[in-house]
């Protein structure tokens, strides 16, 4: 379980200036740092394509999937899956990025190297 702590509001700016690029990236990070919660081992492959191509649909599984790994561990987390299909279904899907990316952020390490 490897999270890195990321500031949205910059993450939305860098996806912005950089016409989606940073957007891309940002979604291969968020799928495979929420599942790697549930297994460190899974490299996330469904979970990347569907966010990029079907977002609401690979936000809802990433988001299962973390779930069940915050679940397993004992850490307190409130199952989003549903809210983050419908916010895409409408076309919120930026909201969805910052949601998960503010959950992960709760679990990454906060020592400064």
């Amino acid at each position: 379980m490897n999270i890195k702590n990321r500031n949205i509001v910059v993450a939305i700016i860098l996806t912005i200036v950089t016409c989606g690029i940073y957007g891309i990236y940002w979604t291969i990070c968020l799928a495979r740092e929420s599942v790697s919660v549930k297994d460190p081992a899974d490299n996330a492959l469904l979970e990347i394509v569907l966010m990029l191509f079907l977002p609401f649909l690979g936000f809802f599984m990433a988001e299962k999937k973390f779930a069940e790994g915050c679940a397993e561990k004992g850490i307190a987390h409130t199952d989003n899956s549903i809210l983050y299909l419908i916010l895409g279904l409408v076309g919120l899907g930026i909201v969805n990025f910052c949601m998960m990316q503010n959950e992960l952020n709760k679990l990454a390490p906060t020592t400064a190297a």
